[in-house]
């Protein structure tokens, strides 16, 4: 196991951040995790589990925006077979799943309140229903949660008081990334990306690229960050130097965001939406003909399986299909095509210095 923090720090703020959760590491009680979006919350909690005592246990993630107050009870705690319509069969729950481990709540705040009330119990004594079961269960979970709201000031009208204390033994703030984080943070990601690209990177190109990088305001914060370097992977190239390089991968971010805007090259919102939704698809198929593996491609992109699935459903790719070269080509081939109208205005964009 990598002993290594994969939080990156390097203002004061976020070295304060850093120290509370190597104590939170060593301890065993709840952590509530608070920071603007972006910011590395995850990346925190998964470092205080992967340095505690559970370690060796799995950590499991549940996103609580996505869940409504029913499915969240079964998507937590689990279900027996007959609790529902559709209930075929018996499923343990993530408390389950993750028995002996931690469990990461990540948008606590975005818990409705029926819901809150259902997790305080389990906080209480680590016991739980499965829905539609006739026993009660117990489990050895610790809670890890993130938010990016202001639980405090919301206590008993947006957020339950009792469960807040409950979650919030230590309370650790993560502050966004000053330009000194941004240096440091570009460098790793360069590296990061260079490696599962297999696209090798020299220390000095990834030095140049955190000066550039940490000049330029990230409104997603780390995330945005990740996404901008990976931007300059994607048009990289020996004919020009890490600055022309970088500018390119800014055009193309802008080029993004004026087709958010309905303000593309030709007017037509609809269509420049569309071509840049396409050319994502392609560079996807790229890393899918490098992999011919469904895991291989949700841990270099670092997403969810369910994710790399919903990307090759959408591509009308089944799993099966990853080791046929013919039908990936097929499925580029399509998108090329497609794109082949803007090539000229993407040419322009990627030219400019």
């Amino acid at each position: 196991m990598d002993t290594s923090w994969r939080f990156i720090a390097r203002s004061e703020a976020r070295c304060r951040a850093l120290e509370f959760a190597k104590k939170a590491a060593a301890a065993d009680c709840s952590v509530l995790i608070v920071g603007p979006t972006g910011a590395g919350k995850d990346i925190l909690a998964r470092d205080i589990h992967q340095h505690s005592r559970r370690a060796k246990q799995r950590v499991l993630t549940v996103n609580c925006a996505a869940l409504t107050p029913t499915l969240f009870e079964s998507e937590l705690f689990g279900h027996v077979r007959g609790a529902y319509t559709g209930a075929t069969a018996s499923r343990p729950g993530f408390v389950e799943l993750a028995a002996g481990g931690s469990l990461f709540l990540d948008e606590i705040g975005e818990l409705p309140a029926e819901a809150q009330a259902k997790l305080l119990r389990f906080l209480a004594d680590g016991s739980f229903w499965p829905v539609g079961g006739s026993q009660e269960k117990c489990a050895d979970v610790r809670i890890l949660a993130a938010t990016n709201r202001d639980l405090a000031a919301g206590l008993d009208r947006t957020f339950r008081a009792d469960l807040f204390f409950r979650l919030s033994v230590l309370t650790i703030v993560v502050p966004p990334p000053t330009r000194e984080d941004l240096r440091s943070l570009a460098r790793v990601l360069a590296l990061e990306i260079a490696e599962r690209y297999r696209a090798p990177i020299a220390a000095r190109e990834a030095s140049a690229l955190g000066d550039l990088a940490s000049n330029t305001v990230y409104r997603g914060n780390v995330r945005e960050l990740r996404n901008a370097v990976e931007r300059y992977f994607l048009v990289r190239s020996p004919d020009r130097t890490v600055e022309e390089s970088w500018k390119a991968a800014c055009a193309l971010d802008l080029l993004a965001q004026q087709g958010l805007r309905g303000q593309g090259s030709d007017g037509n919102f609809q269509n420049d939406a569309q071509a840049i939704e396409s050319l994502d698809d392609l560079l996807f198929l790229r890393c899918v003909r490098e992999t011919r593996s469904a895991r291989e491609l949700s841990r270099r992109m670092n997403r969810s399986l369910p994710y790399v699935y919903s990307r090759l459903a959408k591509l009308g790719i089944k799993p099966k299909d990853l080791q046929s070269a013919e039908i990936i080509e097929s499925a580029s081939a399509k998108i090329r095509a497609s794109l082949a109208p803007h090539r000229s205005m993407f040419l322009q964009i990627l030219n400019e210095s």
